[in-house]
């Protein structure tokens, strides 16, 4: 199971990007994620997969817990 509570992301230190992104994803789920362009999509992935520091971002708040972990 993939859970994200409340997460926030930030870029540069400075720049918020997310704010308050929960959901929870079950195991063999198929997901969708929809939006307009600037929505957060690609950060919201990024955050999930660990490849914000190639871009200076950070999860400054909020937690990421996939199998518990």
């Amino acid at each position: 199971m993939l859970r994200l509570n409340n997460v926030e992301v930030r870029y540069s230190e400075v720049i918020l990007v997310l704010r308050g992104i929960s959901l929870e994803i079950g195991e063999r789920a198929i997901v969708a994620m929809l939006g307009a362009n600037g929505a957060g999509k690609s950060t919201t992935l990024k955050a999930i997969s660990g490849l914000l520091r190639t871009e200076d971002g950070d999860v400054t708040d909020g937690s990421i817990e996939f199998d518990g972990r």
